[in-house]
């Protein structure tokens, strides 16, 4: 789990949930998201972005099951760590310029447009890529 920023309010585990590492999972990590996050303010953005990360885990990791964790403070914060068995590589940090017509290739820069931090670590044998949202959209 990530730790909180110094400053941050503490943050509360909201939810928890494993899925099987299929295409099909993708859609049904969305639904359980929005379920978990109903009403909250960034609900939209983090549905979006676990979408991506979510896609990717499945996309290349060695396991069958991919994890998701959502944390959420007062002010409408919110934190989702996508887990996974790990993969033969290490993830793409690069801002890799998708071709407009390409299915894939615009994650990161999703990343890093709509969220407040994000990051991966290894910890061996998993791999985690969060992402956290502040309050204001």
């Amino acid at each position: 789990m990530i730790p909180v920023q110094d400053g941050a309010e503490p943050a509360l585990r909201v939810g928890r949930a494993g899925f099987v590492a299929t295409d099909a999972a993708v859609a049904q990590a969305r639904r359980w998201l929005r379920e978990v996050l109903a009403g909250h303010p960034r609900c939209d953005d983090a549905v979006l972005l676990l979408s991506e990360t979510f896609t990717n885990a499945v996309v290349h990791t060695r396991s069958d099951a991919v994890g998701v964790v959502v944390l959420a403070g007062d002010g409408g914060r919110v934190q989702v760590e996508v887990v996974d068995g790990g993969s033969g590589t290490v993830p793409c940090t690069c801002d890799r310029a998708a071709d407009r017509m390409e299915e894939g290739g615009r994650g990161v820069g999703l990343l890093r447009a709509m969220s407040a931090r994000w990051g991966f670590f290894e910890e061996a044998p998993c791999c985690v890529v969060w992402f956290a949202l502040d309050g204001a959209g």
